[in-house]
């Protein structure tokens, strides 16, 4: 027995619930029917799955690398039920869209936009996160499109759509920050300055970290850490710290005046937008028709989010 959709959801939801009966429950079996399928799936693969315990189970080392492609399995699935439906007109048809802040929140809800005029039965599920998430979601099967700055090519995952949006990060504070009325600010400078930035490891933080590096300094650990952009801004608003982020995402701010951007030109980093989907699986035709829609409309953004 090797994995198919039923072994995949089994490995799911003992996963997801840490036991047997809870899992059997959720999937309207029995628990020795659960226990039989989850032991064959073990023999075929030669090696445990799960851990037993008397708390329940936990995935084993192999359990945990098995994971993401039983995501996968019960994903790609779904999505071709859907596709038959959606050509069978049985099904309004979903879209689950990954990306960054800057872009979902404004180029995606105006290509959304124009979308629903034509496709009004369409529903579009939109998850936003940093760029390191929003593409594990993409090859683990959780969005079918993602939006990102950051270079991801692999054996699973190819460009759809090339090159569609830039943007700027810069360094912004709290305008009544004195450093702020002045002309140019040092990198030496930055390295020193009280920063609210994304987790250490993400995309932001390892370029933000680099600039630095490749100039010999180390910059200040950041004082607070989230991927939250509300909190982020929050932090900057509320004493004298710094924040690295698309103008976009603080335009807001910047116009009623609260926030405004330092010039470090060492610090100012012009992004490239692509769009992802996964190379292998089926693509709903909503998807199509959205990507179509994401290239024809770029062209008149290009330029417009920095």
């Amino acid at each position: 027995m090797t994995l198919d959709v039923r072994s995949a959801q089994i490995m799911l939801e003992c996963a997801r619930r840490g036991s047997l009966g809870a899992a059997a429950n959720a999937l309207n079996m029995t628990q020795p029917a659960i226990t039989r399928m989850l032991k064959r799936l073990e023999d075929s693969y030669g090696v445990p799955l799960f851990e037993r315990t008397t708390r329940g189970v936990v995935p084993t080392v192999f359990g945990d690398a098995l994971l993401p492609y039983a995501k996968l399995v019960v994903s790609e699935i779904g999505n071709a039920s859907d596709v038959i439906q959606q050509m069978q007109g049985a099904s309004r048809g979903v879209v689950r869209i990954g990306g960054v802040a800057s872009v979902v929140s404004g180029f995606i809800i105006t290509v959304i936009r124009e979308m629903r005029k034509q496709h009004p039965e369409v529903q579009y599920q939109i998850i936003e996160d940093l760029e390191d998430r929003v593409l594990e979601a993409l090859k683990g099967g959780t969005v079918d499109i993602a939006i990102s700055p950051e270079p991801y090519l692999d054996d699973d995952i190819v460009i759809a759509t090339p090159d569609i949006l830039h943007d700027t990060v810069s360094v912004f504070a709290r305008c009544d920050h004195p450093i702020v009325r002045r002309d140019h600010v040092t990198l030496e400078e930055a390295a020193d300055f009280d920063w609210a930035l994304p987790p250490p490891g993400t995309p932001t933080v390892r370029e933000w970290q680099r600039r630095f590096h490749d100039n010999a300094l180390e910059p200040n650990a950041p004082s607070i850490i989230s991927r939250s952009v509300p909190v982020l801004k929050a932090a900057v608003l509320s004493e004298s710290l710094f924040c690295w982020m698309p103008l976009p995402l603080v335009r807001e701010e910047v116009e009623r005046g609260e926030m405004a951007r330092v010039n470090v030109p060492e610090l100012d980093w012009q992004r490239t937008f692509r769009v992802y989907r996964r190379k292998k699986g089926l693509m709903t035709p909503p998807t199509a028709n959205l990507l179509q829609a994401i290239r024809r409309i770029s062209e008149t953004w290009r330029g417009q989010v920095a």
